[in-house]
């Protein structure tokens, strides 16, 4: 019995045996170098690392190509001690990290100064192919809330005894200047060097430049490009800021009082019912103006306001009317909202009765730039300067605080004052004149944001 079973085990020996020499151990291999994917490990403290997108291209010779982020990192974002992760169109022989000073093969663990060159040589698993790939990590170098301000230009107006107002109209700036008696208007093409001056033919002598609004169809899409003002029931038109048109609206049932601004396409101003001495909104149709029924509230402004056009983020046209005086003189610190909607119409609210700003907003200028608001200048009812720089707001009006000085260098051009002029054009602030108490200024400044391009 014993002799059988070591005879039956002998026999499945030889067998087995048999057929491992019948067997051969099939290798795949492949001759792909390709990259499909490259990406950084997560990083607590730098969140945005792991999800930064690179984008990988092949040159036209088929063993080069590049790995690069399109959209930089943030300002600052450390990329000196990042591990990256890498995945392949097929299991390479080797992925070699190649720097100025040294060179390893990768092992998923290793830790890479990517503010050096950066190449990556992979071997197909053949051995037959080797492509590099030059490694870029971009970073923004400059800080993306830095403000740059210069002056362009010191004094436009030899004399410092008038009030000013600048514009921009048409790709040209001009600033109105009135001592009392005489308009002139000055005139440039980059706002650093200006004309000598001249009179504007139309104007009323005593004309109240800062009351003239500038419209400019490459910006409101509107069917003329215009300057407008309007006094004693009059309004005047110019597409030159030199000659202007006159046309008498003092007999009509609503006589202009005061230019307002541009609204969702439009140019506005109030005017005053005839018969009962309520004001209006009215709006530009056509060659005629058309003013609402429904009155005013009692404390909104005549004079002295600054309004601006904006995009809510609820993606409506709005408008914001701030400070000023009232029929009675009376020093408002009032921030009217305007929204309109095709359910709603025009709805208006005041911001200031929750969160007053100050005793009153008057000669200040404010603008839209950058998803935000700036106020600059301006003095309250007592004749104190509301701020000794510039104010922002993040949520469209409702709070308001100092800029931050150590990004925001308005500072270095710009000095406390009233009765500024400030407007966006191409991307940038100007700030024209002013005046504060013991002089007026007819100086030019412009100011950017670092990453107002990046966000267009």
């Amino acid at each position: 019995m014993r002799r059988t079973f070591l005879y039956i085990m002998c026999t499945i020996g030889i067998i087995l045996a048999s057929c491992n020499r019948n067997t051969e151990t099939t290798i795949t291999t492949s001759s792909e170098t390709e990259i499909t994917s490259f990406y950084f490990v997560k990083q607590d403290s730098f969140p945005s690392i792991a999800t930064t997108t690179f984008t990988i291209s092949h040159y036209a010779s088929q063993d080069t190509g590049l790995i690069t982020n399109i959209d930089s990192m943030t300002y600052r974002t450390p990329i000196t001690k990042l591990v990256p992760r890498i995945l392949f169109k097929a299991t390479p022989a080797s992925a070699t990290i190649i720097l100025p000073d040294t060179s390893f093969v990768l092992t998923g663990r290793d830790t890479i100064d990517f503010s050096k060159p950066v190449m990556l040589r992979i071997i197909s698993s053949d051995l037959k192919n080797t492509k590099y790939y030059r490694v870029v990590v971009n970073v923004h170098h400059v800080d993306p809330d830095l403000f740059d301000w210069e002056k362009l230009n010191s004094g436009v107006i030899p004399q410092r005894s008038a009030s000013t107002k600048g514009v921009e109209l048409d790709g040209m700036f001009y600033l109105f200047a009135n001592d009392g008696f005489t308009t002139t208007v000055y005139q440039s093409m980059d706002g650093t060097t200006w004309d000598d001056g001249s009179l504007p033919i139309g104007l009323p002598a005593n004309c109240h430049v800062r009351d003239i609004l500038s419209a400019d169809d490459t910006h409101y899409g509107l069917d003329n490009t215009k300057l407008y003002y309007c006094q004693d029931g009059k309004l005047y038109t110019s597409s030159d800021a030199s000659a202007w048109q006159e046309q008498d609206m003092s007999g009509e049932t609503y006589v202009p009082r005061v230019m307002l601004m541009h609204f969702n396409d439009s140019v506005w101003m109030i005017t005053e019912h005839t018969s009962n001495h309520t004001f209006h909104l009215a709006v530009e149709d056509g060659d005629s103006w058309r003013s609402y029924p429904e009155p005013l509230p009692a404390n909104w402004p005549l004079t002295d306001f600054t309004a601006v056009e904006f995009i809510s983020s609820s993606y409506r046209p709005r408008a914001m009317i701030v400070g000023g005086y009232d029929t009675e003189g009376n020093g408002l610190n009032s921030r009217w909202n305007i929204e309109y909607s095709l359910a709603d119409g025009y709805r208006y609210a005041n911001f200031a009765i929750q969160k007053p700003l100050c005793s009153a907003i008057l000669g200040a200028s404010v603008v839209w730039y950058g998803k935000r608001f700036y106020l600059f200048g301006g003095i309250d009812n007592e004749a104190e300067y509301i701020s000794n720089t510039a104010l922002y707001s993040d949520d469209e009006g409702l709070n308001w605080y100092p800029v931050d000085t150590t990004h925001n260098h308005l500072m270095n051009v710009f000095s406390t004052r009233t009765q500024t002029t400030a407007f966006v054009y191409e991307s940038c602030i100007y700030l024209m004149g002013g005046q504060n108490r013991i002089e007026m200024f007819s100086d030019v400044m412009r100011g950017k944001l670092t990453s107002i391009d990046w966000e267009n």
